[in-house]
């Protein structure tokens, strides 16, 4: 390849004058089905600076590294390109809460600040610049600094972006290759109860879903008049199942909606995990005797509310967690759980029990907790939760991993000293 460079002219008709326009340069490519390849690039100013443009360009052609200058921004490229080929690539496609929090990650934290550079123009003290901002407070109080675990979200996008940009040979190279933000300051450890609120939820659970209970709500109708509903409500298997399930091992929300009963083998006692796309979410969890046990009576009412029902029952998976929805015409039998269900239910569930309020995500932050606390390994408490490696595990319980260390340094401690001496 070879190319040079010349000066630009232009006049507006055969009989004007010309008029000089800066320099530009042109790249021979040879031949290509008998049409001769002769790319332009124009718009410098000084003669200099387009023979440095030619030579960068027939550098990058031989490296192979070239990329086609375009315009395009980066926030174009993110929205449109990068994020729905995350969804439709064919190894290993992310699945749909994954690609919900990349788009949260971009609209909230990256696009705001790097959305409006052409994408060929984020350089790599523009990406460091944005981790750096993430990682503290703005000076108005007004926006805190990112937790860990969202500082990684963010890195994870601009880095996978900037990555397939490069493959597809739009940039020469990944601007975030190398770059990693700043661990923040320890931040408090996920919100969790102890092991006695723990068993004093499930306490509770026995206590409010096995007796016929009445409930009054709040309601409003559609016009925006509020008004007091009070129903009885009969005892619940399905939701102490449920929450026995996701107090005793730590299940995700989602896992769980997802659990189908082929995926339980009562006779061994032990739950296959089939929801998740990543090899360590798919797992298998022993389940303890009183588990299994209120799982097996919700697993028989679900049979005769099933047959009840007959073609009305719309499960037609085996899903493990199923209710009827009233609040429909005609009213919905054998409805399988939803995620946003579930979170308000823990919410009703908590209602008089006298326990800190929670998200349903603190009962697994309450799992990990009590399992480092009983002295379990950082590697067997990342695959149970099901995390892709013990980084994530690590991180997410900084607070409690450093805790447990302090106490075993400490009792190992104890031990030499005990045996300093001859014994003494």
């Amino acid at each position: 390849m070879t190319g040079h460079v010349r000066k630009r002219r232009w006049r507006e008709n055969k009989d004007a004058e010309w008029h000089d326009a800066g320099w530009e340069y042109v790249i021979e490519l040879g031949t290509v089905a008998g049409d001769r390849q002769r790319p332009t690039r124009g718009g410098f100013r000084t003669k200099k600076a387009a023979a440095e443009a030619l030579r960068k360009e027939l550098e990058a052609r031989e490296a192979g590294t070239y990329a086609k200058p375009s315009r395009e921004s980066y926030a174009d490229y993110l929205v449109n390109r990068w994020l729905p080929w995350t969804l439709e690539r064919p190894r290993r496609p992310v699945r749909e809460s994954t690609h919900e929090l990349y788009e949260s990650m971009a609209r909230l934290h990256i696009l705001p600040a790097l959305g409006a550079l052409p994408l060929q123009d984020v350089r790599p003290v523009d990406v460091e610049a944005l981790y750096m901002a993430l990682a503290k407070p703005s000076k108005d109080g007004k926006r805190p600094a990112l937790g860990s675990s969202s500082l990684h979200n963010v890195a994870t996008v601009v880095h996978g972006s900037l990555e397939q940009a490069k493959r597809w040979e739009l940039v020469s190279r990944n601007a975030a290759a190398g770059i990693s933000p700043e661990r923040p300051p320890a931040e408090d450890e996920p919100a969790h109860w102890t092991v006695d609120q723990v068993a004093a939820f499930l306490d509770h659970v026995d206590a409010t879903l096995t007796v016929e209970r009445t409930i009054t709500e709040r309601r409003k109708r559609r016009n925006g008049v509020e008004y007091t509903y009070t129903r009885t409500m009969a005892p619940d298997p399905m939701q102490r199942s449920l929450w026995y399930l996701l107090a005793t091992t730590g299940m995700r929300r989602g896992e769980a909606c997802a659990c189908r009963w082929p995926d339980l083998d009562e006779e061994s006692g032990v739950l296959e995990v089939k929801v998740s796309k990543t090899r360590r979410g798919r797992r298998v969890l022993a389940l303890d005797p009183a588990t299994l046990g209120v799982l097996a009576e919700w697993r028989r009412a679900q049979r005769r509310e099933r047959l009840r029902y007959g073609p009305a029952w719309e499960d037609a998976e085996e899903h493990m967690f199923t209710h009827t929805v009233y609040f429909t015409r005609p009213v919905r039998h054998g409805v399988p759980v939803a995620r946003r269900w579930v979170s308000a239910a823990m919410h009703k569930v908590l209602e008089g029990s006298g326990l800190p309020p929670m998200h349903v995500h603190g009962l697994r932050h309450s799992w990990a907790t009590a399992a480092f606390e009983a002295g379990e390994h950082l590697r067997a408490v990342a695959d149970h939760l099901g995390h892709a490696d013990t980084a994530v595990t690590d991180r997410t319980y900084t607070h409690t991993v450093r805790r447990v260390q302090d106490l075993t340094a400490l009792r190992v401690a104890g031990l030499i000293a005990s045996k300093r001496g001859g014994g003494r």
